[in-house]
């Protein structure tokens, strides 16, 4: 669930349209109704419209036929007042009628061509101008028939009237049943999305206890990392004191022997001493070695800021190691940045690294070897974060290291497997990236054929603005991406 927030979303969303829409449909349904009943309301005086007209239509008849039988006169009036009646009513009609739908007006039309088409006749036969019984020229049977045709035009009115309410009942039945199938429909969807979020709060329920369960384990395994490492800091501390201390003064005692402070030392009895002398300066040196990593990881790794120029430090440590790489049958190059390279630093801890890198360089490089230290200003596209980098790399032709363990190598006491043995603890390494972030820089691993290159990151700062002796922070870490 924590990987999709979109489900939880969804649901929620899903929850409230369904609400909304229980409440939008049965509004919407009512409104339909409405104005279905609306149009029902306009048909019911409609019919009642139409009975006029055919009423009127009726006296209009017997109005001429009183004066073709009688003479009476006064039927001109009967006929007149009938006459305007219907033109009242159809006035009345043909908004109705266009309210109702193509069916009603096409009725409504035919039934008033008809009524006007037997008005036409009436007015030709003039049959109100003279007094008196006559017979007028338009044939009785003619004239019957079209007045006969004109009522059965207002039935097929009322007939498309009457069919336009039973479908309008219908629509209105219709839409009922439809509303509360859909308001049924929709509070069953409604429960089931009810159910959904009911379902995933749950999860999210297990899912909260299960992290707050996880925290909890990470939180304990905390307090034991802690707790392991301050033991380990004791047992520093305890070999700093306890450890270092008799084999300086064991050290001390090789050398009054070497010296005959006693007695002669016989010539075969030297390389025993001094075989001892060796062995005690590298007990010391990986007592060092533990310190500064612990140093290191603690921030308290103390380094004395100076204005320095990197090609000078780079240089002395690659001549200080000539010999020795003269010895393993290897060959070292100096390439110095073109012109001063001077930073703000602290040049000891710099040759540290630098001693360090080229000490493994020497180690496990197979003889001929040719061993690189180039100083150059880092490229302004391969910076590792805003600012002005300066870099230092030592490339070798060894057997190089492979992708996946470009970080493993800076882990304490970490080994990879070589083709041939190499003296060492695995130390060395993590000192020297702790140092170069300690720095304000990083150590890192470039791509390189053959070999390793291992590339020192120092930014420049022209600037002395930190005292001169400095002691990081607990908490102070520096990460750099690599070269």
């Amino acid at each position: 669930m924590t990987d999709r927030p979109w489900l939880w979303r969804v649901a929620v969303a899903f929850v409230l349209v369904t609400l909304l829409a229980l409440v939008l449909v049965p509004v919407l349904v009512q409104q339909r109704v409405d104005a279905l009943r609306e149009e029902i309301s306009v048909a019911e005086p409609m019919r009642t419209l139409v009975t006029r007209w055919q009423f009127t239509l009726v006296r209009q008849l017997a109005a001429i036929d009183e004066q073709l039988l009688t003479g009476d006169t006064t039927q001109r009036e009967t006929y007149r007042e009938a006459l305007l009646q219907e033109r009242q009513i159809t006035n009345e009609l043909a908004p109705l009628a266009r309210q109702l739908g193509p069916r009603v007006v096409e009725q409504f039309g035919r039934a008033r061509a008809l009524t006007e088409q037997w008005h036409a006749r009436v007015r030709e036969e003039d049959i109100f101008r003279y007094g008196g019984i006559r017979q007028p020229r338009l044939e009785v049977s003619r004239e019957l028939d079209l007045f006969g045709r004109i009522l059965g035009s207002l039935a097929a009115v009322d007939a498309a009237i009457a069919y336009e309410i039973n479908d309008n009942l219908e629509a209105i039945r219709r839409s009922e049943r439809n509303g509360v199938a859909f308001t049924l429909l929709l509070g069953a969807l409604a429960l089931l999305a009810a159910g959904t979020v009911i379902g995933i709060q749950s999860r999210v329920r297990s899912y909260a206890l299960e992290a707050e369960r996880r925290r909890s384990q990470a939180a304990a395994a905390l307090v034991e990392m802690t707790e392991a490492e301050e033991e380990r800091n004791r047992l520093l501390r305890g070999i700093t004191h306890d450890v270092k201390n008799p084999l300086g003064a064991a050290r001390g005692y090789v050398d009054l022997l070497l010296l005959g402070v006693k007695a002669p030392v016989a010539p075969e009895q030297k390389p025993l001493l001094e075989g001892v002398d060796r062995s005690i300066n590298s007990a010391l040196g990986i007592i060092e070695d533990m310190l500064d990593v612990s140093r290191s990881a603690h921030g308290t790794l103390a380094v004395n800021r100076v204005r320095v120029d990197l090609n000078e430090v780079a240089a002395d440590v690659a001549n200080d190691f000539r010999a020795a790489s003269r010895t393993a049958g290897h060959r070292i190059e100096f390439v110095p940045a073109a012109g001063p390279l001077v930073t703000v630093t602290d040049p000891a801890r710099v040759r540290q690294v630098l001693e360090n890198l080229l000490s493994n360089a020497i180690k496990y490089t197979p003889s001929p070897g040719h061993i690189t230290v180039r100083v150059r200003r880092a490229p302004e596209a391969g910076a590792p974060a805003p600012g002005t980098w300066a870099v230092i790399m030592v490339s070798d032709t060894g057997p190089g290291i492979p992708p996946e363990k470009r970080e493993t190598v800076f882990e304490e006491y970490a080994r990879l497997q070589q083709t041939r043995p190499a003296k060492g603890h695995g130390l060395g390494l993590a000192i020297a990236r702790g140092i170069a972030r300690r720095l304000g820089g990083d150590l890192t691993i470039a791509d390189s054929q053959p070999g390793a290159t291992f590339v020192l990151w120092l930014p420049i700062e022209e600037d002395v603005t930190a005292p001169t002796n400095e002691v990081a922070s607990a908490d102070e870490t520096a990460t750099t991406p690599s070269f």
